[in-house]
């Protein structure tokens, strides 16, 4: 994985320097509260809301467990079931910032990605205990949804940097489809949700311009069940109004879900595998 290598190292190299390029540059006058109070006001906003696009290089792999079978094959679903290589994803964040240094602030954030196809098997395919011969007409769908919510904590602040740590959940909604003539649907709902930590950087490196970055883990295993995430995003952002930004970025994502008891009160019994890397363009109102 060595684009996350690089974004791990770049987050924790900018955090470095955070600390001594900027901090010795207000060393000359100490500072009041209330002078605290107003640079803090500058690098974090009140309320942020911001909408984009992301387009990505995206691959996934789901297993479909069979109760008589057992966890059964991964299966590349572009391949195996002809899935448009769908590029382009909606994006969605809310942040609100409270407390008089707006060092506590809690963010709802929005991922959501359809994909479909109809094919004619060239191959036979196992999904779950049904099996599905050469030639039979499959009609697929695939929809993805990832719902970010948690607080975040700024623990170090002043009027050009914000460094801060973050608690929350990551509920990803999952729904999957595959329908043939003469065969029972396969129909797979299930909602994932996973508590995950994270870390976050904003600097100001110009009059207008900010670099945000946030690292977000999850490791989770017991009994039938076991998670992981890996989320890393870095993005230039420009206040080009006195309420309105716009910025361009590039996030990579990592999950993997694997649930190995078929009486799951999740409703799920297999293996998620999901992972993307892309370009993110996206504006932002904010007072």
């Amino acid at each position: 994985m060595p684009k996350n290598i690089i974004f791990v190292l770049l987050f924790v190299l900018l955090v470095i320097n955070s600390q001594t390029s900027f901090g010795q540059g207000d060393k000359a006058e100490p500072q009041t509260e209330l002078d605290s109070m107003n640079q803090a006001n500058e690098a974090c906003d009140r309320l942020s809301v911001s909408f984009g696009a992301f387009f990505s290089g995206y691959n996934s792999g789901i297993t479909i467990g069979s109760k008589n079978l057992g966890l059964g094959l991964v299966i590349d679903i572009e391949d195996a079931l002809g899935l448009d290589v769908s590029n382009f994803a909606t994006r969605g964040k809310v942040i609100y910032r409270f407390g008089k240094t707006k060092k506590h602030a809690l963010a709802a954030g929005y991922f959501g990605i359809n994909r479909n196809a109809n094919k004619v098997l060239q191959d036979s395919l196992q999904l779950g205990d049904t099996s599905y011969p050469i030639g039979t007409e499959l009609t697929s769908k695939y929809n993805l949804t990832i719902i970010r919510l948690k607080y975040d904590y700024s623990f170090y602040q002043d009027k050009r940097v914000s460094l801060g740590a973050s608690l929350g959940m990551f509920i990803m909604p999952v729904n999957f489809s595959v329908r043939a003539q003469g065969k029972e649907d396969q129909v797979t709902n299930f909602v994932a949700p996973l508590p995950l930590i994270g870390l976050r950087s904003d600097f100001q490196i110009g009059k207008k311009f900010y670099l945000r970055q946030t690292a977000e883990l999850l490791y989770l295993s017991f009994t039938d069940f076991k998670g992981s995430l890996l989320d890393l995003t870095i993005m230039l952002e420009h206040k080009t109004f006195k309420n309105v930004g716009f910025g361009f970025g590039i996030n990579s994502n990592r999950v993997n879900v694997t649930i190995k008891d078929p009486e799951s009160k999740l409703n799920f019994f297999g293996d998620i595998r999901i992972g993307y890397t892309g370009l993110l363009l996206y504006g932002r109102y904010f007072f």
